[in-house]
């Protein structure tokens, strides 16, 4: 910091300034696009005050900065620079421009010639970049009360030197402002850049993920989320980017301070790596790592493997791809059940200790053991490709219509009525039913049963024994069922109830 020197022909205000960083170091000579070099830049804060006793009149105060390529030069260019003077609302800063006024210094020589002298004009080009500060309304007086002036983004020249701020003042202590300026200079040096002045290996860079920009920290976020991540670059630095065991290829993070994850790609925990490579004043360098992660609430997976218990608390709902797969047996307990809208399939023993509820198919390669009732809807069919056993003392109860399209075996109770496409067999033999026809032999004198075309009356007919043997076409017989199988027909008289004499004799 320097303080320029009150003169009768110099300012009546005293001036001082400091640079940010502070000293200003040099950018690199002939920087690229993509490389990792960087050009310095630097802010200056300017101070004024009256440091007299007498009041000083002032109606404007310009700084002018060398701009240019030579060693007495400050900035590269005098692009980009933002001006700002406090207190506002006593002044405003006008004519913010980067024209070229007519300053050409000398070129540099071996033996540090001053800068303005004559013989170089136009070797590498100069120029200078003009800011000017006016109080409102025309005039003010600068007393007890300083004046704070900064210049931010200042691109600094790449070669080191000294170089000489000009301060332009109209100013009075008395009488009219006059309208050639006082002036006076102040001095500001430029260092040669030295990377790493003292780094210390294991401390990063403050890795920090963000929700956005200037948004809170994304210590928790909800799945697909975009994050920002941010971490403090220092010029010499380069940086790489890890995530998901894999580098972010990034032109910008290498010598950048900032990435924007998109979203859609934080889905889960996710854990982030910053590598900060710096160069050392010896030649070497030092790495360095910083560590992050970013929790997901809900969170995708690609497998999940857990040895311990598992609890959900809320719905576990899966993809419409993939398979959930259980090798243990799997209880729904509390009266719950379990629904399946689609289809599903048991390989092993499927235990249900409340309801399951299935809208599809429901395929078991193994057993089911149903401990209490099986109901199936209204609708469809259970079909079974296998026997069904039901032990004793339990029963098979059918409400409705039962078809048997293969064997029957065990004791059957049906309270309705019985249809079967084929024969009802018993021990082998088949059942008779309504309308089968038969022959009927005498199990002590042989021959079928059969009737004659001999009538004992007009009422009643002979039935003789056919004593060949064999079965004849009038001794067959059809079975009719007049009501039920547990009642005899009624209103048909007994035998007892027709005389003796109407009866046939015996034996003829």
């Amino acid at each position: 910091m320097t303080d320029a020197p009150r003169t009768d022909q110099g300012c009546l205000l005293t001036y001082a300034l400091t640079t940010v960083p502070n000293p200003l170091t040099t950018s690199p000579p002939n920087v690229k696009p993509g490389d990792e070099d960087e050009n310095s830049y630097a802010d200056i804060d300017l101070v004024v005050s009256n440091s007299g006793s007498t009041p000083v009149r002032c109606s404007r105060i310009a700084i002018v900065l060398p701009v240019g390529t030579l060693a007495q030069d400050l900035a590269l260019t005098g692009e980009g620079i933002s001006a700002y003077v406090e207190p506002e609302s006593g002044w405003t800063v006008v004519d913010v421009q980067s024209d070229v006024l007519l300053a050409v210094p000398t070129a540099e020589t071996a033996v540090f010639a001053a800068a303005g002298g004559a013989g170089a004009a136009g070797a590498e080009g100069s120029a200078k970049v003009r800011f000017s500060i006016a109080p409102q309304g025309g005039t003010s007086e600068v007393t007890v009360d300083g004046l704070y002036l900064t210049l931010r983004r200042i691109m600094v020249s790449d070669k080191a030197g000294t170089a000489r701020i000009e301060i332009e003042e109209w100013s009075t202590e008395d009488g009219t402002i006059p309208d050639t300026p006082r002036t006076t200079t102040l001095d500001i040096a430029k260092f040669p850049f030295r990377s790493g002045a003292d780094p210390s290996p294991g401390l990063g860079r403050a890795l920090v993920a963000l929700t956005s920009q200037g948004g809170p920290p994304a210590t928790r976020i909800a799945a697909n989320a975009p994050v920002r991540l941010e971490w403090h670059h220092v010029r010499g630095d380069s940086h790489e980017l890890y995530m998901d065991g894999r580098r972010i290829t990034d032109a910008a993070i290498a010598g950048g301070s900032k990435y924007d994850v998109p979203s859609d790609i934080v889905r889960r925990d996710t854990a982030f790596a910053l590598k900060t490579v710096t160069p050392t004043p010896d030649g070497g360098f030092v790495v360095r790592w910083d560590h992050l992660t970013v929790c997901v609430t809900d969170q995708t997976l690609a497998s999940l493997t857990v040895d311990g218990a598992l609890q959900l608390n809320g719905g576990l709902t899966t993809s419409t791809a993939g398979e959930t797969k259980f090798q243990h047996p799997v209880s729904v307990l509390n009266a719950k059940k379990l629904t399946a809208t689609g289809e599903l399939r048991v390989d092993g023993n499927a235990t249900v200790g409340g309801t399951a509820g299935v809208t599809g198919k429901l395929t078991a390669d193994g057993d089911v053991q149903v401990n209490k009732s099986f109901t199936t809807g209204s609708t469809g069919e259970s079909v079974f490709h296998h026997n069904v056993t039901i032990y004793t003392p339990s029963k098979l109860v059918v409400g409705k219509d039962m078809q048997v399209n293969g064997d029957l075996t065990g004791s059957l109770n049906i309270t309705g009525g019985l249809s079967t496409g084929g024969d009802i067999r018993r021990g082998g033999k088949g059942v008779l039913s309504h309308n089968d026809t038969i022959s009927m032999s005498n199990t002590q004198y042989g021959g079928y049963l059969y009737a004659p075309v001999y009538d004992y009356d007009s009422s009643r007919g002979y039935i003789f024994r056919w004593k060949p043997g064999n079965p004849i076409s009038n001794g067959y017989w059809k079975i009719e069922r007049n009501s039920t199988t547990a009642e005899a027909p009624q209103g048909l008289p007994a035998a007892e109830d027709i005389p003796d004499s109407e009866e046939p004799p015996a034996g003829e």
